[in-house]
C-alpha cells in the first residue's frame, strides 16, 4: 500500500531582493515527503538546501525575502497561504526542524530542561509537573542519561552529542509529523555522527514522523533516506529512489559528488580525490543555459544555450540534463563499500 503525501512542495520560488538585485535562492522547486519516509536533500553549500527547510517553516525573513511562487502543501493546507500565528501553531507542534549548531540554538542563560519546556507550554495546555514529566519522558527517549538530573543543566555542561540530543528532543517534544533536520552532525566527531544518526532512524520508527534530511554527506544519506534529492544553485538536478540513485546516477553533478567520496581500500593510484572543478556559481551572475555546464565535464553546445528541461526517466527518476538518454549509465557508486 503506497503511502499518502504528508508534505507536497510544487514550484517553490524563495527570492530575495537585495541591492546588487534579485537573488533566486531556491527557483522552482519540487519536493514530496510521504508519511514515514526519509527525504535526503543534498548537494553543496549555498545550493538552496537550508532556505528549502526554512521557507517550509515560514521563517524567511520578509524584507529581503519574498515568496515569488509555488506551493507548501502540509496535511493538505497551504502553508505560504497561512497566517503567522497559524504558523506559529504548526512550527513545534506538527513540523519541527534540528538546527546545524546546537550551542549558538540553545539559549545560554536557560536550563535546557526550561527551553524544552517552552516548546510543549507554548503549544499544550499541560500542568507545570505534567511539563517536568514530558520533558524527562523526551529526554529519556533521546537516551540522555539521568535525565531527572540533566534538565537542570545549562548549555555549557553538555558536550556537543548531548546537546544535539537536547535539540532533538525539544524537536520531538509535541510529538511532529515531520522533522526538518538541518545537517544535525556537522559539528560532531564520527562517532557521536553515527549515535545521532542511529538515534534518530530508531526514534523514526518509533513515532512514525518523516525526515528532510539536509546534508552535503551523500553517504549519510545512503544509510538514512528513502528518497534524494540534489540540489545545485537553487534547482533540483536530479531526484530518485535512494537505491535509484545510487546504482543509476544521471547527472554529472551527482556523479561527481560520489566520486568525490573517499573509499577505504583503494590502492594509491585510485586513491587520489576526483574533485568538481570550480565552485557553485554566485546567484548574483547565474550563468546561462545549464547552471552546472561551466563545472561539467561532459558538456555539450546546447547545454550553455538553453537551460534543460526536468526529464522524467519513470518511476519517481527526474533529471535536469541535456545528454540524458533512455539508457542508464555502466558507472554506478557502491554505497555499501563506505566505511561507517
Amino acid at each position: 500500500m503506497k503511502n499518502s503525501a504528508l508534505l507536497s512542495i510544487r514550484n517553490l520560488k524563495t527570492y530575495f531582493q537585495v541591492r546588487g538585485g534579485v537573488l533566486k535562492a531556491v527557483d522552482d522547486v519540487s519536493l514530496t515527503i510521504d508519511q514515514g519516509e526519509t527525504l535526503g536533500l543534498v548537494g553543496e553549500s549555498g545550493c538552496g538546501k537550508s532556505v528549502t527547510a526554512s521557507s517550509i517553516m515560514g521563517l524567511i525573513p520578509m524584507p529581503p525575502g519574498f515568496m515569488a511562487g509555488g506551493e507548501i502543501v502540509f496535511e493538505g493546507e497551504d502553508l505560504l497561504k497561512a497566517r503567522e500565528s497559524r504558523m506559529r501553531q504548526i512550527r513545534g507542534s506538527k513540523i519541527s526542524m534540528i538546527f546545524q549548531e546546537p550551542m549558538t540554538s540553545l539559549n545560554p542563560v536557560f536550563t535546557v530542561g526550561d527551553q524544552v519546556a517552552e516548546v510543549i507550554a507554548l503549544h499544550e495546555k499541560l500542568s507545570r509537573k505534567e511539563i517536568r514529566e514530558r520533558v524527562i519522558e523526551s529526554f529519556r527517549l533521546v537516551r540522555i542519561p539521568a535525565p531527572e538530573s540533566r534538565i537542570s543543566d545549562y548549555p555549557h555542561q553538555m558536550s556537543g552529542g548531548m546537546r544535539q540530543r537536547v535539540m532533538i528532543a525539544m524537536a520531538l517534544a509535541c510529538h511532529p509529523k515531520l522533522m526538518i533536520a538541518d545537517e544535525p552532525t556537522t559539528a560532531l566527531d564520527v562517532t557521536i555522527q553515527a549515535q545521532i544518526l542511529e538515534l534518530m532512524d530508531n526514534l523514526k520508527s518509533e513515532t512514525g514522523a518523516s525526515i528532510l534530511f539536509i546534508t552535503h554527506d551523500l553517504g549519510v544519506i545512503a544509510e538514512m533516506a528513502q528518497k534524494v534529492a540534489v540540489m545545485y544553485a537553487g534547482k533540483v538536478m536530479e531526484a530518485a529512489d535512494a537505491e535509484t540513485l545510487f546504482s543509476e546516477p544521471r547527472h554529472p553533478y551527482t556523479l561527481g559528488l560520489m566520486r568525490s567520496i573517499p573509499v577505504v581500500g583503494l590502492d594509491k593510484k585510485q586513491r587520489r580525490l576526483i574533485t568538481i572543478p570550480g565552485s557553485v556559481p554566485s546567484l548574483f551572475s547565474l550563468p546561462q543555459g545549464c547552471l552546472f555546464h561551466e563545472r561539467c565535464a561532459e558538456g555539450r553546445k546546447e547545454c550553455g544555450l538553453v537551460e534543460p528541461p526536468m526529464i522524467d526517466l519513470g518511476k519517481g527518476h527526474i533529471v535536469r540534463c541535456h545528454k540524458v538518454n533512455p539508457k542508464p549509465q555502466q558507472e554506478s557508486w557502491n554505497h555499501g563499500s563506505r566505511e561507517s
